[in-house]
């Protein structure tokens, strides 16, 4: 029976154990999340407060807002994660200090019940006189076996409900901590829900202040879309005319020597893979930035029965930020569509493109390293604001740049 509950014990803790390592792991994950959220927030923040006293009533200033409510609602979401995961603890943390009293109690009943046979037989002359009524000699060795095992065990006793009343108020102190975690994250949550309401009372202020600017809102509209179709063109036109002139060179190198072609096209995809294995990892272009316009077709945040469409994200951030080449690559063609500067950055059969720079600092042909510096991003045209447009190809196949860079900025 003592072996048995040995064992359910040992099951009980092992059990529990388990469930709060993973407990911690999920914590430690969503406290990572929760804190690269922070810094979006604070940042968001940050950009948003450089230019509400200028031009608050701005399309670039209402993506920012919106940007800023749809982190704060994933920080929101990271924050009801995490409480959950720390009441995964607690109650792991409750089970344990349960089984730990229990055990506690029963230990203390037992040694109390060894102390009461201890006082009955506290004397030399008791203990001599048990051993002296033995009915043989057989018997009077165990029962000499018995005192001294009987001693023995009393004192392994009183070490064990030390040990076990240590280790209670050890996972009472963590309870509590974890208790005070709890609340202070639900504190914290109050916070947000306010802040939250605050941003979303002050997006639909700027959004009622655009509705009354329609006639600009469509000016611009067209002038952008007009900006983004020559943009498209000259990237498609890049992209073809380079897979042309790759094509080209492979075919005079085949003619002179085919070992030579093979190195080419072996060099060519070894290229291409590496790109393919950094898919979610890659850098992001601009250290800090904030994503305000994403890749696709969307509604128009002002006007109504609009549709938008994006061939790659723009990062808002500030003017003179630094651009850097998210991998390595070849630099194929830098050009300007009205006013605004592009550099395309050739990976194997990948291509990105960085949009709204100054100050370039590479030349057609350079090879260039991950993360090296390229250009500054500069002010967008009509705004307070600087954001960079990237795009990300395979070939002529637009592709998702969120689904490519990494979640950390």
């Amino acid at each position: 029976m003592k072996h048995r509950f040995v064992i359910l014990l040992l099951f009980l803790w092992a059990t529990s154990a388990l469930a709060q390592n993973a407990a911690k792991n999920a914590v430690k994950n969503l406290e990572q999340q929760k804190t690269q959220l922070e810094k979006d927030i604070a940042y968001t923040s940050e950009l948003i407060n450089r230019t509400q006293s200028e031009q608050k009533a701005n399309l670039d200033n209402l993506n920012l807002i919106q940007a800023n409510l749809a982190t704060r609602k994933s920080y929101i979401e990271e924050i009801d994660k995490q409480l959950t995961a720390i009441s995964v603890e607690v109650v792991a943390k409750q089970k344990i200090i349960a089984t730990l009293h229990d055990d506690l109690t029963r230990l203390k009943d037992n040694y109390a019940k060894m102390l009461r046979f201890a006082y009955r037989n506290r004397t030399p002359y008791l203990q001599l006189m048990f051993i002296l009524s033995s009915d043989d000699f057989d018997q009077a060795y165990w029962r000499i076996t018995y005192l001294k095992a009987y001693s023995t065990h009393r004192i392994n006793q009183a070490d064990n409900i030390s040990r076990q009343s240590e280790a209670l108020k050890s996972e009472l102190s963590a309870l509590m901590v974890k208790k005070t975690e709890h609340q202070y994250l639900l504190n914290q949550k109050t916070i947000e829900l306010l802040a939250l309401d605050a941003e979303e009372k002050d997006y639909q202020a700027t959004l009622y202040a655009l509705q009354t600017k329609e006639k600009e809102l469509r000016r611009d509209l067209e002038a952008k879309k007009k900006q983004a179709a020559q943009l498209n063109e000259q990237i498609q036109a890049a992209i073809a005319e380079e897979a042309h002139r790759e094509a080209e060179r492979r075919r005079k190198i085949e003619q002179k020597n085919k070992e030579m072609a093979a190195k080419f096209i072996a060099d060519e995809h070894a290229l291409t893979l590496k790109f393919e294995k950094q898919h979610g990892t890659l850098p992001s272009p601009v250290a800090r930035s904030i994503v305000v316009t994403h890749f696709g077709v969307y509604e128009h945040p002002v006007l109504k029965g609009i549709k938008v469409t994006s061939n790659g994200i723009d990062l808002s951030t500030t003017e003179g930020a630094v651009v850097s080449v998210v991998a390595d690559g070849v630099v194929r063609r830098i050009f300007t569509t009205g006013s605004v500067t592009s550099v395309l950055i050739q990976h194997g059969l990948y291509y990105t493109v960085y949009t709204h720079l100054k100050g370039i600092s590479v030349r057609v042909g350079d090879a260039v390293r991950a993360k090296q510096p390229i250009g500054l991003v500069a002010s967008a045209p009509n705004s307070p604001r600087a954001i960079l447009h990237f795009e990300l190809w395979k070939q002529t196949a637009k592709q998702d740049p969120e689904d490519w860079l990494s979640k950390r900025i």
